[in-house]
């Protein structure tokens, strides 16, 4: 991608994502990225086109910026950030990142072993293994209000590799910060499969009718460079079963560019969303 191209496709509302708000004027108000800033001062125009911090006066457009960020004056650099896979799979859905990204704030949170006939009835309902989901969930206690009388609700907690929790019940879809990856590397030379979400994993399992390989689970495709960087130290087999959507199509492509060695096997599941769908309409 050159300059020009940059230009035609991109504006600043691209590169910096959410903004703080939207002031008055129709301008929207962004900390500045490349520096301290905790009076926020980065404006960027209605259309995204131009910028302009106004605590040093600076202004510029797309490639200003861009450069402004990276600290260099040298052109290629930003053409080689806009083909980075970072860049290109942190702008692969902005309501999918907004959605997968929003974690729930709690008054009390307690895990404990996975025991509620409740959470068994669902994973019942979602076709899921019951034993192989014991291995890797657990349940977790919560409210959104302080509590005297000792009632809660509860829901199947799912643990990433930096302490958050994935958090699925029947009526409830949420997670505890941090967001993170996880990773079930516990089987010695099998191949990793690399899916979306929990149930994926789990529906995966179920089908092969025990744990036979190491799984990769992203919890939000915006971690997808995260588990990139993870697996570039691998040197087995890597397949990539992502959901087929746009979104799991975008991550994938990025993912291949990374790692040419691994394989989409998507195609198993072509009709349907997701593996645990697959499994739920067999």
């Amino acid at each position: 991608m050159n300059i020009q191209q940059i230009k035609e496709k991109y504006t600043c509302l691209d590169y910096l994502g959410k903004p703080l708000r939207k002031t008055s004027s129709g301008w929207y108000l962004y900390r500045c990225p490349w520096k301290e800033d905790n009076h926020p001062s980065l404006n960027v125009s209605p259309d995204g086109r131009v910028w302009h911090d106004q605590s040093t006066g600076e202004k510029g457009g797309i490639i200003e910026l861009v450069m402004t960020y990276l600290n260099t004056k040298d052109l290629s650099r930003v053409c080689n950030e806009f083909s980075s896979s970072s860049f290109l799979l942190s702008k692969i859905s902005d309501e999918q990142k907004e959605k997968d990204t929003e974690c729930s704030v709690f008054r009390s949170f307690e895990v404990i072993p996975l025991r509620s006939r409740g959470l068994f009835a669902y994973l019942y309902q979602r076709k899921v293994n019951i034993d192989i989901a014991k291995q890797y969930l657990q349940e977790a206690h919560y409210s959104f209000v302080e509590r005297t009388d000792g009632n809660y609700l509860y829901a199947l907690a799912y643990q990433n590799d930096k302490g958050g929790y994935e958090l699925r019940s029947s009526f409830y879809k949420g997670c505890t910060s941090p967001k993170g990856i996880t990773t079930h590397f516990s089987i010695k030379n099998a191949p990793i499969i690399v899916f979306e979400g929990f149930f994926d994993m789990l529906s995966f399992a179920t089908l092969c009718g025990a744990v036979k390989h190491n799984y990769l689970v992203l919890n939000s495709i915006v971690n997808a460079p995260a588990a990139i960087g993870v697996l570039q130290s691998y040197t087995g087999k890597i397949y990539l079963c992502l959901d087929n959507d746009k979104g799991g199509d975008s991550a994938t492509k990025e993912m291949l560019k990374v790692l040419p060695d691994a394989k989409d096997i998507r195609y198993k599941f072509a009709h349907y969303k997701d593996v645990n769908l697959y499994l739920m309409r067999r």
